[in-house]
């Protein structure tokens, strides 16, 4: 039997492909690492390269994005990694290498069809990461709220006690 222990929070690996979706979740990520203390690494990976791994000669827009991807709270210890490879897999393996206590990431909360043909880096994470994985799905300004639940109420029969 197993025990599930609770240690402190001290790593958080953000990955980013820039996206609005992304970016709205970065907040939950550095107020996370912000409340714990935790190291945050922002993680892009650049999928379709005829390499795999980290990538040193990293072009000059990724550098100006990676940049960007920057927390209010000063200090934060942030640091940023660039790898090539498939994102899913990539975000999984780096979060196990770094040892990562949380992952926080975006998803665009496609379903049915799209997600069939498309997939979703998202899924693939919450599958195999070996860490706890937040996800912050995107909603539009104007979605409508949630019905109320249809509750059905039964009341068990009366037994003599």
């Amino acid at each position: 039997m197993s025990t599930v222990t609770s240690k402190p929070i001290q790593r958080i690996l953000f990955p980013t492909d820039f996206s609005p979706v992304a970016n709205a979740a970065f907040g939950h990520a550095e107020r996370l690492a912000a409340s714990t203390g935790a190291r945050l690494i922002v993680l892009h990976v650049q999928q379709g390269l005829a390499t795999v791994g980290p990538i040193n000669d990293v072009d000059r827009e990724t550098i100006r994005q990676l940049r960007a991807v920057r927390p209010r709270h000063r200090n934060l210890d942030v640091s940023r990694l660039v790898y090539a490879g498939s994102p899913g897999e990539t975000i999984c393996w780096i979060a196990q290498e770094a040892q990562c206590d949380q992952i926080v990431m975006g998803t665009h909360g496609r379903t049915g069809l799209i997600n069939l043909l498309m997939g979703s880096v998202a899924e693939h994470v919450v599958r195999h990461a070996r860490c706890p994985v937040l996800t912050v799905p995107t909603r539009a300004r104007n979605e409508s709220p949630l019905p109320d639940p249809a509750i059905e109420l039964r009341m068990p029969h009366a037994q003599p006690l």
